[in-house]
C-alpha cells in the first residue's frame, strides 16, 4: 500500500512540475489560459495606458509561456478606434513587445518595447538567460544572433 500512494504522489507531482515546464500557446485566449492571459495583457494595458493616456486594446500575433517565463509580441489600438496619438516623433506605431516573469505565482511585466524606434530585444536572451528559447519568435531569435548566447 505504501509503495502505491508513493508512486501516485510522484505521479502526481510529475504532472505538476510537466506542466509548468511545458511550452504552452496564449495567442487565442481559451478557458485554460484566459485567467493569466488577462493578467498579462492587463500589466501591459496599464504600462501603455500610464505613459500615453489613452486606453489600448491588443491584437496578438505571438504569445508564448514556458516555465516563469512569457514573450507577445503584437499591435496596439485604442479602445475607440481612433488613431494612437503619441506626445512626439519618437514613436513607431503600432508595435509591441513584452516579456513578463511569474514570480511568487504573480506575472509582472518586466520589459516593454511597445513603440520603440529601435529593436528592444536584442540580446534579451543574455538579459534573462532563465527565459526558455521557445517562448520567442524567429525574428527574436535572429536578433540574438552577435549576443553570445
Amino acid at each position: 500500500m505504501r509503495i502505491i500512494l508513493f508512486l501516485f504522489f510522484t505521479a502526481l507531482t510529475a504532472l505538476q512540475i510537466g506542466h509548468t515546464q511545458t511550452l504552452r500557446d496564449f495567442k487565442k485566449k481559451t478557458e485554460s489560459n484566459a485567467k493569466e492571459r488577462t493578467a498579462m495583457l492587463d500589466l501591459l494595458r496599464m504600462d501603455i495606458k500610464n505613459s500615453l493616456e489613452q486606453d489600448v486594446v491588443f491584437v496578438v500575433n505571438h504569445f508564448k509561456v514556458y516555465g516563469s517565463y512569457a514573450w507577445m509580441e503584437g499591435t496596439v489600438q485604442r479602445k475607440d478606434g481612433k488613431a494612437l496619438v503619441f506626445p512626439d516623433e519618437g514613436y513607431d506605431c503600432c508595435h509591441v513587445e513584452a516579456l513578463f516573469k511569474k514570480v511568487n505565482g504573480a506575472w509582472i511585466l518586466k520589459q516593454n518595447g511597445a513603440f520603440s524606434t529601435d529593436v528592444s530585444y536584442t540580446c534579451i536572451l543574455s538579459t534573462y538567460p532563465s527565459a526558455n528559447r521557445q517562448i520567442f519568435s524567429a525574428y527574436v531569435l535572429q536578433a540574438q544572433e552577435n549576443c553570445g548566447n
